[in-house]
């Protein structure tokens, strides 16, 4: 500490020096304008850039100067730094810090030997030692005890891992030699229990960390995982109330002659079970603030029952936890044990000393090198100065899950600097959010005649320069449509969770459309509506070919509420757009009056919409647990007798989400089901007496709703749908990768009035499995989809013979 003291002063010296060559004093209580490192060959300057840009417009001081350099040294980046004062400005009244470093050896390569049954890339990704890195000593001791723990964790347990390096002075350089004495691995043969009677060793197998090598499962063994078994077994015998049983001893017999290349390890437990005790119930002392009623509901246990360890202790955790979710975090809370060996009873009394509410001093945000502070600070719902509030704490979890901004947060609640006070610190990882997509999707077109593929790209930024606004600009292009939307968002107007964003779209379509010449509005060559529905696909041959131009531009709003049951979000939105018609007239008359209107002159197509959503789902666009309720209208059609089309529409969705299973299997991996519900209601109503045009009404497209289910045309059409569906999901990777099975069930009818007609028969109905991307840059579902429809009360195959496994491409779109 006194070399360091020494140094630092001596540096203090020589910067004064440095500065004296301007008139003397100059820079006492001038901003710093600028903080810059010459010598730089390794390390980017980014990265200095983000540690030291709190120090930027601070007046200059030697307090300053001298904090400014500690955090230099503590790095350990370099072996000299020469630092210097310039003046930023003619006046002298900005200071220029300039350091000049010569920066310590990189680390050139990292070379594994002896590493014959671990791939040298799974060794590399377990430690924090990366190509690139400033060498340090330390950090590589630290490698070589991270890899030995990593090769325990595979069975290894007796492995040797030695470091050494070589320097390259002239490059400045070091390459990193791990030597790798693997040993042989250990593997659990068999698990045998002695002392059990009250259960059987299946029972115990299944609570235990270690298991069996068998086909599936590696069964490696770890020295550590027997202390986790002996807490596993102490529990599981305490959920039945033998809060004596222990285990007194595990036994290891290895067998070392049968495999050359493992050890083979039988475990006997030895267990000791002792009696079995009923609950009596639990007292409490020095509560206050929350009665015993309260405090006694917590514990899930009656008086009489037979006494369970894992409910009491479950119990105890929630009565901490009240404490700690109002802001009581400096409370002292212990249990003590009230036992009656010859009646076999135990209780117990809870001892509470309350202390002040707890205040948030400081909100700290560390790992964020793109992110504006203010930006993650906008969506914690905990200020400076709040009382503590862990489900506050939760939720803002969640919101800054939700952005999607961080590939991982990892919240934590540390002692401030007084007895009352905490600070809340949030590690953030950042990932990418820029998105560039291309890929072949369907079109989803209703009519049978489109062809539904199409080539589309798109680029997407959703936290632009770091300031949480969001940039898109997404191309279509097919044979039958092509269509440039640009769009904007300011998720956060004024300051306030206000959204606000814009788009402008341009687009051609080909279009078909049924024709009549016979000018007695049905479609040819039919006379009768009846005669039509009996016979609809003779009318295909008789559809006429347009092309529709359109120009649209949008302006929407939302804001957000954050009460403790969920995110209320309320959405509007603004739609104006241009539409034209083209075909020749002498030759074609469409059925659809509309259609004939926007070829006459340029039509308007106006809407507006405003929705209210509940959100209580963990994570939006990859959800375990939680509910979703959305009630969204519309009106289409705003000035009166000028556009072509007026009706209104009502769209209702709810979801629903369970965890079946969440299974630690690993520490990276837990096998994890969740079951996923879906119910939507939507229907439109015609305005002005209008009917509703062909293409504006709900239809069944195959991809989203219907899955499978494609060409279905007038039959998949009308102006009221129910959709429900329900998925088993199977998480392969967490946030980024599930398996999925899905069962879809759609219907559409005419109009409301139709709908007391609502069957079975009416429903569409498809199945399947599919893998389903949650990342942002690939939103994507790969789907297996087979069809039926009820008839009669029995299922027929939706193309009449049998199950087909259509392919069917979707999107990730998650409802908000």
């Amino acid at each position: 500490m006194l070399k360091k003291k020494i140094i630092g002063f001596i540096l203090i010296l020589f910067a004064l020096n440095c500065f004296a060559q301007e008139p003397e004093g100059w820079y006492n209580g001038k901003p710093v304008l600028e903080i810059q490192f010459k010598g730089l060959e390794n390390i980017e300057a980014s990265e200095l850039d983000e540690i030291f840009k709190s120090y930027k417009k601070k007046p200059f001081s030697d307090e300053l100067y001298w904090e400014i350099l500690q955090k230099i040294y503590a790095l350990d980046y370099f072996t000299d730094i020469v630092p210097k004062a310039i003046p930023a400005d003619d006046k002298y009244q900005y200071v220029f810090l300039q350091f000049t470093v010569k920066e310590k050896p990189a680390i050139k390569d990292i070379i594994f030997i002896g590493n014959n049954n671990v791939r040298k890339a799974d060794l590399l990704s377990s430690i924090k030692l990366k190509k690139g890195d400033i060498f340090n000593e330390i950090n590589v001791k630290n490698a070589e005890r991270t890899l030995k723990a990593f090769y325990i964790e595979k069975g290894f347990t007796k492995a040797e891992i030695t470091s050494k390096i070589s320097e390259d002075k002239e490059k400045n350089s070091i390459n990193v030699e791990f030597s790798v004495n693997e040993g042989k691995m250990s593997v659990i043969s068999k698990i045998l229990f002695e002392g059990n009677s009250k259960f059987p060793e299946k029972a115990l197998k299944k609570v235990l960390a270690s298991k069996e090598s068998w086909l599936l499962q590696k069964g490696f063994f770890r020295e550590e995982a027997l202390q986790d078994d002996k807490s596993a077994i102490k529990l599981f015998y305490g959920e039945h109330g033998y809060i004596d049983a222990h285990v007194e001893t595990i036994k290891k017999d290895i067998d070392t002659e049968s495999d050359p290349q493992k050890d083979q390890i039988t475990l006997t437990y030895v267990i000791m079970e002792g009696e079995q005790f009923t609950y009596t119930g639990t007292d409490f002392e020095g509560n206050y603030i929350f009665s015993t009623n309260e405090l006694s509901e917590k514990i899930k246990l009656k008086k009489g029952d037979i006494f369970n360890l894992r409910k009491f202790e479950t119990g105890f955790g929630d009565i901490a936890n009240l404490y700690f979710e109002n802001g009581y975090t400096g409370n002292y809370i212990d249990k003590k044990e009230n036992r009656n060996t010859s009646t076999k009873e135990v209780g117990y009394t809870i001892i509470i000393v309350e202390r002040e509410r707890s205040h948030v001093e400081n909100i700290i945000i560390k790992g964020n090198t793109k992110t504006k502070e203010n930006v993650i600070l906008r969506e914690i719902l905990l200020k400076e100065g709040d009382v503590f509030s862990k489900t506050k704490l939760m939720n803002s979890f969640r919101n800054l899950a939700n952005l999607r901004y961080f590939s991982a947060v990892l919240p934590d609640v540390l002692p401030g600097s007084e007895p009352d006070l905490v600070d809340v610190i949030l590690n953030v990882e950042e990932q990418s959010t820029a998105g560039i997509q291309f890929g072949v999707t369907f079109s989803g077109s209703p009519d049978p005649d489109t062809f539904p593929m199409s080539v589309f790209a798109q680029w997407e930024e959703k936290n632009l320069f770091g300031t949480g606004r969001e940039l898109s600009v997404n191309v279509n292009a097919a044979s039958d449509t092509q269509s440039l939307i640009l769009g904007f968002t300011e998720n956060w107007f004024l300051g306030k969770p206000l959204s606000v964003g814009f788009d402008f779209s341009i687009s051609h379509k080909t279009m078909y459309s049924y024709q009549d010449l016979n000018y007695n509005n049905i479609a040819d060559p039919f006379f009768t509506e009846s005669e039509f529905n009996s016979n609809s696909s003779l009318a295909d041959a008789f559809k006429m070919k347009y092309d529709k131009l359109e120009f649209g531009v949008g302006m929407n709003s939302g804001y957000r509420w954050f009460p403790k049951f969920a995110v209320i979000t309320l959405r509007g939105g603004l739609n104006f757009g241009l539409v034209k018609n083209f075909y020749d007239n002498n030759l074609y008359r469409p059925v659809d009056e509309k259609v004939r209107k926007q070829q006459e002159r340029w039509g308007l197509t106006n809407s507006l919409k405003v929705k209210l959503s509940v959100d209580d789902r963990d994570i939006t666009y990859d959800p375990s647990k939680g509910w979703f309720l959305s009630q969204e209208v519309s009106f289409f059609g705003l000035i009166p007798k000028i556009e072509d089309e007026y009706f209104f529409q009502s769209d209702t969705k709810g979801e629903f989400y369970i965890t079946l299973l969440d299974y630690p299997v690993s520490d990276i991996w837990n096998l994890k089901f969740v079951l996923g519900f879906y119910s939507g209601f939507s229907f439109q109503v015609p305005l002005a007496q209008q009917s509703i045009s062909f293409e504006r009404m709900l239809y069944i497209d195959g991809s989203f709703k219907g899955r499978g289910w494609v060409g279905l045309g007038l039959q998949g059409a009308g102006t009221v749908m129910q959709n429900n569906w329900v998925e088993f999901r199977w998480p392969l990777a967490h946030g980024i990768l599930s398996l999925d099975f899905f069962f879809d069930a759609v219907a559409v009818k005419k109009d409301l009035n139709d709908l007391k007609n609502l069957s079975i028969n009416d429903y569409y109905f498809s199945f399947g499995p599919g893998l389903r991307f949650s990342i942002p840059q690939f939103p994507l579902r790969l789907l297996l989809a087979n069809t039926f429809k009820s008839e009669n009360g029995k299922p027929v195959w939706g193309n009449g013979k049998g199950a087909d496994w259509r392919f069917v491409l979707s999107f990730n779109i998650p409802n908000l």
